[in-house]
């Protein structure tokens, strides 16, 4: 029988779990770590947390608060936010990340892509396009759901 998968994706803001809509208007919902207690305890088969801010400010997702998630995970994690080396990639695989997701540095570096699948496997690497969706078609956006030039269908 077929069984769906439950894969909730947390957004981090600063650290702290928030809810957006069309990107915008980030409301504070409450603690990563307890949130991930929550899915775990509900039976999640896999969660995924991106921090949306972390290409725009140009860092990393914070390795401390990854850390925190991945101990209280009895579960695959999955976290992006400004991944841009294969350095970052290792130490996050280290601290308990099976996959990494690549978004922003797709579209700034698409042969990253490969050397990253390369070295960790393609199954640990995801590559996220966010789409806009506007009265003149669909446009793919980057850093936190700014338009990425040119890419529009």
């Amino acid at each position: 029988m077929f069984r769906p998968r439950v894969i909730p994706v947390l957004l981090l803001r600063d650290g702290a779990l928030v809810k957006t809509v069309s990107f915008r208007d980030p409301r504070y919902i409450g603690d990563p770590v307890n949130a991930v207690r929550i899915f775990d305890e509900l039976g999640a088969d896999e969660l995924v947390v991106l921090d949306i801010l972390a290409s725009r400010k140009r860092r990393s997702i914070p390795l401390d608060v990854v850390t925190a998630i991945a101990a209280e995970a009895n579960m695959p994690l999955t976290v992006g936010g400004g991944i841009h080396s294969v350095a970052q990639i290792r130490s996050l695989v280290a601290a308990g990340v099976e996959k990494v997701v690549i978004g922003t540095n797709a579209v700034d570096d698409p042969g990253f892509i490969e050397e990253a699948a390369g070295r960790f496997g393609s199954s640990s690497i995801v590559v996220c396009m966010d789409v806009r969706r506007s009265a003149f078609g669909r446009t793919v956006v980057c850093r936190g759901g700014r338009p990425v030039g040119g890419v529009r269908w």
